[in-house]
């Protein structure tokens, strides 16, 4: 039976001692810890978006906001490479043959993959499947993942794209981790030199689905979107919960504790009224997203339009507020170990992502010069 999204937060709040704890410990290791790896498999993370007759859940974009915003306050990295680990997963269960399909999940029920979507690999046609070559960047959660999900391009015999997924074995990992957001992600290169891929293992990403509903083919940018503004939203409001509690006893010069400072009161105030609002936006966009998608079968572009703008405003706004707070906390919020900067610097990173890109507005723009 699917697990419920309040039986799924509650499953994270039962672990959030153990998920505090190694937050840290993935930022100074450049990875998540084993303990975290451990947590993420009980808590079976690659499972939340997947198909329900498969034995995943199947949460609806506004559930999968919820369950990344809870997971990401208490842990960044469990989130990040969470999302990643989970949307890799839903896909090549939605997608994969029936061959492939046992061949990845019948031994394992909960694989790791590490998933690249930008197609930067090559493939050639043979006799037993394709030959694989090429280079990825920003694979979360690789180094303690057992699958790797690529999109390649075909040679001039075989055009077109395809997605391959491949053990780990057959892949290298290369690269260091040397960033300032997100540091426990791991989210260095794949490398693969020529890997035979089965028909099994190959996905065709414009065929119809074999598995779940019609939300396995919504575009990736929608698809995406609710894990991605949840984990801002989730590291935002553990940020702003922190600023709380550290204004009401910190002091800076002569003029009292931070919490009597009308300034940052009204600051504090507007911030979380903003990230409410985000908050209430994205789970209702995401909702409306939702049901159009399962009563039509599809989003039309201008539906797609909006979800993009929802997602890069939400994360835009919560980028600024954590900035205009971070400003009033003074020296010791920068040092290493201390949440608030971790927060801060893991909303920024969040920024970073071609979901959060503001070109979603000139788009969003577009459709509404047009009705």
């Amino acid at each position: 039976m699917p697990r419920s999204i309040d039986a799924l937060i509650a499953q994270i709040q039962e672990h959030r001692d153990s998920l505090d704890a190694t937050a840290a410990e993935a930022e100074r290791l450049g990875e998540a810890p084993e303990a975290l790896v451990a947590v993420l498999r009980e808590l079976r993370v690659p499972l939340v978006k997947a198909p329900v007759e498969m034995g995943g859940d199947g949460l609806t974009l506004a559930e999968q906001m919820r369950y990344f915003a809870a997971l990401s306050y208490h842990n960044a990295t469990a989130a990040w490479v969470g999302f990643n680990h989970a949307g890799a997963a839903s896909a090549a269960a939605a997608r994969l043959p029936d061959a492939g399909f046992e061949e990845v999940f019948g031994t394992d029920p909960c694989p790791f993959f590490a998933a690249v979507g930008t197609p930067t690999g090559r493939f050639r046609r043979t006799d037993d499947g394709v030959v694989v070559n090429g280079t990825w960047k920003f694979a979360s959660g690789c180094l303690h993942a057992d699958w790797a999900v690529v999109v390649a391009v075909g040679d001039e015999d075989s055009p077109g794209l395809r997605t391959v997924v491949m053990p780990m074995r057959d892949v290298r990992r290369e690269g260091e981790w040397n960033v300032m957001a997100l540091k426990g992600t791991g989210s260095i290169d794949l490398v693969c030199e020529d890997v035979t891929v089965p028909e099994r293992r190959m996905i065709d990403p414009t065929a119809a689905t074999l598995r779940g509903g019609p939300e396995f083919s919504l575009p990736y940018m929608v698809y995406v979107a609710g894990e991605n503004l949840g984990f801002t939203v989730g590291v935002t409001e553990r940020f702003l919960d922190e600023a709380t509690a550290y204004a009401r006893t910190k002091s800076r010069g002569f003029s009292g504790s931070l919490a009597e400072r009308g300034p940052f009161r009204h600051q504090l105030g507007k911030a979380r009224t903003q990230v409410a609002g985000v908050h209430a936006l994205g789970l209702a966009t995401l909702e409306e997203a939702w049901s159009l998608c399962q009563a039509n079968g599809r989003l039309t572009p201008a539906e797609e339009n909006r979800v993009k703008a929802t997602t890069a405003y939400g994360t835009e706004l919560c980028a600024e507020v954590v900035s205009s707070v971070f400003h009033f906390l003074g020296a010791s919020a920068i040092l290493d170990g201390s949440i608030l900067q971790r927060c801060f610097r893991d909303v920024h990173g969040s920024a970073q992502h071609l979901v959060a890109s503001n070109e979603a507005y000139e788009r969003y723009g577009a459709d509404l010069l047009t009705e």
